[in-house]
């Protein structure tokens, strides 16, 4: 997980916002069940795109690239079913994958909520050892994240490991030259791995800090 930049609202939804979310709070409180159509207008292909780009292409959680293995899927941050005003709230909704998204559920705690990364700075709450994802401190926040969306899975922690692999590579590598363009070409390289639109970029940076690349 990696701090992240709120993306400028996509035009349908700053166009209709408002009047979604008035419907669906009226049909919300009446009688009858909330029609389909009404229900899931945050997952729009306009406001799903806008999402993924602003993520490139991660997962909110995980930072799994999310079309390498399945497509992503369009999440309350806070459960629309804790927050119905929150239905289209653009600063409440993220990309995320299947297994985070199913593993969140309907969790919300407003007094241990899990970290947002558009608001949270998960550096300060999580430590990046190796593939593993820990808690960074006693706060809570930074367990309830990890144990909730089990943020050291072995498919996640199975992937950092060979995105570990492949960055010390690099440095192998680059390290079997004398000092000179082509080491620094190489050094620069396996820096780049670590640049916030590459997988798992945070346990990438994290391994290269260790390794004073």
């Amino acid at each position: 997980m990696i701090k992240l930049e709120k993306s400028p609202k996509p035009d349908v939804l700053a166009e209709n916002e408002e009047l979604w979310t008035d419907e669906y709070i009226r049909l919300k409180n009446g009688d009858t069940t909330v029609p389909k159509a009404a229900e899931f207008r945050y997952r729009h292909t306009e406001i799903k795109e806008a999402l993924r780009k602003e993520t490139s292409d991660k997962c909110i959680f995980c930072e799994s690239k999310i079309s390498h293995i399945f497509p992503g899927e369009t999440d309350h941050i806070i459960p629309s079913s804790k927050k119905p005003e929150y239905i289209v709230k653009w600063d409440n909704l993220g990309y995320v994958c299947k297994e985070c998204n199913h593993k969140k559920s309907n969790y919300h705690d407003e007094d241990v909520p899990l970290l947002n990364p558009f608001l949270d700075d998960p550096d300060e709450h999580l430590l990046f050892l190796g593939p593993i994802v820990l808690s960074r401190t006693a706060n809570n926040r930074g367990k309830i994240t990890t144990d909730i969306l089990k943020l050291s899975r072995l498919p996640l922690v199975e992937c950092r490991k060979e995105r570990i692999e492949k960055v010390k590579a690099l440095l192998d590598h680059a390290h079997s030259f004398p000092a000179g363009e082509a080491r620094e070409y190489l050094i620069n390289e396996a820096n780049e791995e670590g640049l916030p639109d590459k997988e798992f970029s945070a346990t990438v940076t994290a391994f290269l800090k260790a390794a004073d690349a």
